[in-house]
């Protein structure tokens, strides 16, 4: 009985500090690549935002598949179009997980267009990403995107039903 008990301990300690490491790797997650990812698709910033992806990064969305350059070119070339409309992104996880230097996330994410005298507009989708700590850093690897599930467009509800990233 005895050891029973010193292995529900164990048991107990080892989700207690898998736990307490998991809201470490979120936090600095967040400040590496969140925080910056949002400041630089916000400003347009074509140089950071592309840094923020691996160099044989794989995205996928309803334009095709990309990779690599091919991706940050195309990144390079839509953010210097000139507009006048400005954007916020914001995001909502459902899944998080991690192992060593790779983490899987799944959430969604709004944005939030606006534009002199015009009523704003608002669009959601739906994101998988691979990340990899690479050099002391974490980079989006593998991206996919989607605005609909099983043909249903996705909406505030979805987005509202994650956990929203707070900086």
């Amino acid at each position: 009985m005895k050891s029973v008990y010193i292995l529900l301990i164990f048991a107990f300690l080892s989700i207690c500090s898998f736990s307490q490491n998991k809201k470490a790797i979120i936090r600095e997650v967040n400040q590496e690549l969140w925080k910056p990812f949002k400041k630089h698709f916000e400003a347009k910033n074509w140089k950071e935002f592309n840094k923020l992806h691996t160099d044989d990064v794989l995205r996928v969305n309803s334009y095709g598949i990309r990779m690599g350059k091919e991706y940050k070119n195309t990144v390079k070339s839509s953010y210097q179009k000139t507009s006048t409309r400005k954007r916020q992104i914001d995001f909502s996880f459902e899944q998080r997980v991690y192992k060593k230097n790779i983490g899987y996330e799944v959430g969604y994410y709004r944005i939030k267009y606006t534009e002199k005298n015009k009523e704003p507009f608002i669009t959601y989708g739906r994101f998988h990403v691979v990340i990899n700590k690479l050099k002391n850093k974490w980079l989006i690897s593998q991206d996919w995107d989607t605005d609909v599930i099983n043909g249903t467009k996705i909406t505030a509800e979805y987005f509202n039903k994650g956990t929203l990233l707070i900086f």
